[in-house]
């Protein structure tokens, strides 16, 4: 009787070091998506540039900023009101539909690896999100969704932190990635 439960007790301490290390695999590879489509952001914003002149404005969690048409759009609601951008010249909604050439990704990613939605952020100063330091910069947001929910577990986050993905520093639920450094004038 003792060598049965002995096997049983080895049998449940193998068994959670597997689930352990699937969990721990299923994590690596949402950081990893999340990696990849930082990489495609940040070739769609110098295309972007490239084409336009200057970098897409600062658009609201979940919108294109203009990689898939011309201008900003909620994908989520077709909202297509046009966002106040601060570093972009006084008419850069008719430069914008003139010059472009796209669309610069094959298609704007609907969420997260953790069912959130991303934010394409412009930067122009030093921020603080959620008491983290954020330096100027363009960002892909990976955060929670519409309603908050749905945010980075801090595991997952801690591992973004590791490979250096996170540029925030900081475990608070969301993820800043940068696509390009900004110099402050």
């Amino acid at each position: 009787m003792v060598e049965i439960l002995i096997v049983i007790s080895i049998m449940g301490l193998l068994g959670t070091i597997v689930m352990v290390s699937i969990v721990n695999a299923k994590e690596k590879s949402k950081v990893a998506q999340a990696g990849a489509v930082a990489r495609n952001m940040r070739i769609a914003t110098e295309f972007y540039y490239d084409d336009i002149g200057f970098y897409p404005p600062d658009v609201n969690r979940g919108w294109d900023p203009g990689f898939m048409q011309a201008l900003p759009l909620n994908p989520d609601t077709g909202d297509t009101t046009l966002p106040s951008c601060d570093h972009c010249p006084p008419n850069w909604n008719v430069i914008a539909q003139s010059r472009w050439r796209g669309p610069y990704l094959r298609s704007w990613p609907n969420f997260t690896p953790w069912r959130g939605k991303y934010d394409y952020n412009y930067w122009g100063t030093i921020t603080t999100r959620y008491g983290c330091i954020v330096p100027a910069g363009i960002y892909i947001g990976v955060q929670g969704d519409y309603s908050e929910s749905n945010t980075i577990p801090s595991y997952a986050e801690q591992m973004m932190l590791n490979q250096g993905y996170d540029s925030d520093g900081c475990i608070n639920g969301e993820s800043q990635m940068l696509l390009m450094s900004l110099k402050i004038l």
